[in-house]
């Protein structure tokens, strides 16, 4: 694990970041590299979209029963 990481570790990191709390070092080293490189900020922005949308997503009570059979 180098100092700057690859678009590819980015990319997992902006990934892993939705579903744990990312370390300090992995912090710092993601943040220095989305503020370089215009395609993983893009794709992190298109995560956080993605991940807002999903919130705010909402299911019906009935989703997943069965009709009832008259």
């Amino acid at each position: 694990m180098g100092l700057k990481p690859t678009c590819k570790e980015v990319h997992r990191l902006v990934s892993e970041g939705l579903d744990r709390d990312l370390s300090l070092v992995e912090r710092w080293r993601m943040r220095l590299h989305l503020m370089v490189c215009d395609a993983c900020g893009a794709f992190s922005k298109q995560m956080d979209l993605l991940r807002r949308a999903m919130q705010q997503l909402t299911i019906p009570d009935d989703a997943g029963q069965e009709p009832d059979e008259k």
